[in-house]
């Protein structure tokens, strides 16, 4: 940011949870050989599977977990079950928080609730980790900010696709000058017709509980390019519609199971096929009303399924950007265009055809054009998943640009799709420094 977008960078830093989110390890927090008190809220897929389990059973040593909590008290009690602990299990937050006396909090609640349990926790002296998005408006990103500053305590947020090795090659590229002084970056994300449409069958697509896309999964995408660029967001243009699902065909039952046209329609999905998912949603229906397998033509959608922006950064750095959520293939096309070259990336997440994860190319102005070799990954999201755990449960020694990322990390991407939002809302470009007050 510039003097005259109306805050600097520095002061940004000093404002907005500059903390040393290293902290988090257990190393700093033990004494004596204590275990780190641990607990999450919010117990779905994503609690369970990526801070859950692999918990269990890689980080006892480390961790003791204290509780588990859901609003739906049938899943709560489903997801100790699935995790394979023996913790007590609670439908209220501040009861865990006051009985269970976690040390630690992971947040993977829906996206809305993000900033209540955030701040919950830090009031209570209780360190949180958080998946992303940190939050879904500007309003509940000031009230975290200043929560934190307010309390001394620590965010961390789960920000694992920079972990995996084919993002790590990208950043080291940049960070060498490979390609020059960046002046422009091209990023086009594809989601096909399984995991795209899978966002509009769920919670995420209500804008009040998501924020929309521009928030639940491009934050995502937009702290790749802040972290890769070194760089903040500035002022976002922004545009979409939704042009596949929700009004777009024939809702004819709230959700698959019961619809009389599965057999003729392509977007039918059969929850019953996953006993997990059956445990943990089917099973659990009566206790709350969410359905997991919601038709993607609900008329209650209101978000977006097809998006671009454009983004200008601190460093004068220009990005277009779009995200599309109904195409025949799964990945991104990327590339950071240098004074001295061009940085190409395709990643192939899924497409039917057979193609390699990841292609990388480094094309000199007046050169040649020289394949990147890109270390072969294990694990989730691209093998990012084992090194963030072990990043922060174990203290893991990494170079200073992969350190666990905080408060400011999360503000940063989270208020990148905030402004776009607000862009498409009025019609006029958003500063980011108008969202927040410092």
């Amino acid at each position: 940011m510039s003097e005259r977008d109306g805050v600097t960078r520095r002061e940004f830093v000093a404002a907005a949870g500059s903390a040393a989110v290293l902290s988090l390890a257990p190393g700093a927090a033990r004494a004596a050989g204590a275990k780190r008190r641990y607990a999450i809220v919010g117990t779905g897929v994503r609690g369970i599977g990526m801070w859950g389990r692999p918990l269990v059973s890689k980080y006892g040593d480390v961790l003791e977990f204290v509780g588990l909590c859901d609003v739906n008290p049938l899943r709560v009690e489903a997801a100790k079950k699935a995790i394979g602990v023996a913790c007590p299990t609670f439908t209220s937050l501040d009861a865990m928080l006051a009985q269970a006396k976690p040390d630690l909090l992971m947040v993977t609640t829906v996206d809305a609730t993000h900033e209540s349990c955030i701040v919950q926790a830090l009031e209570r002296g209780v360190d949180v980790l958080t998946e992303k998005p940190m939050v879904i408006d500007e309003r509940q990103c000031q009230a975290v900010l200043d929560a934190e500053k307010r309390t001394g305590r620590t965010i961390g947020v789960t920000f694992n696709y920079r972990y995996a090795p084919k993002h790590q090659k990208i950043k080291e590229l940049l960070m060498s000058g490979a390609i020059g002084r960046i002046s422009s970056v091209d990023f086009s994300w594809y989601l096909d017709t399984t995991h795209g449409a899978d966002y509009f069958r769920r919670w995420h697509r209500l804008r009040a509980k998501s924020g929309s896309l521009w928030v639940h999964k491009s934050t995502h995408h937009f702290d790749l390019v802040n972290w890769w660029l070194d760089a903040d967001p500035v002022e976002v243009s922004a545009f979409g519609s939704l042009q596949r699902y929700g009004k777009n065909g024939a809702q004819r039952a709230d959700n698959c199971r019961p619809c009389p046209h599965k057999s003729q329609c392509k977007y039918h999905w059969d929850i019953t096929k996953s006993p997990n998912l059956v445990a943990l949603y089917v099973d659990c229906e009566k206790a709350d009303g969410y359905l997991r397998d919601g038709c993607v033509f609900k008329n209650d959608i209101d978000i977006w399924d097809t998006m671009s922006a454009s983004i200008r950064y601190s460093n004068n750095v220009l990005m277009s950007y779009s995200l599309n959520t109904f195409m025949p293939i799964e990945g991104y096309h990327l590339a950071f265009n240098g004074t001295e070259g061009r940085l190409e990336v395709r990643d192939y997440e899924r497409q039917p055809w057979p193609a390699p994860e990841t292609e990388m190319a480094v094309i000199k102005n007046f050169g040649e054009r020289q394949t990147i070799d890109i270390p072969k990954a294990e694990g989730g999201h691209g093998g990012g998943d084992d090194v963030l755990r072990d990043l922060i449960f174990r203290g893991l020694k990494l170079p200073a640009h992969l350190s666990l990322p905080g408060s400011r990390a999360g503000a940063m991407s989270c208020l990148t799709g905030i402004a776009a939002r607000n862009s498409m809302d009025s019609g006029k470009p958003v500063k980011i420094a108008d969202l927040v007050k410092i």
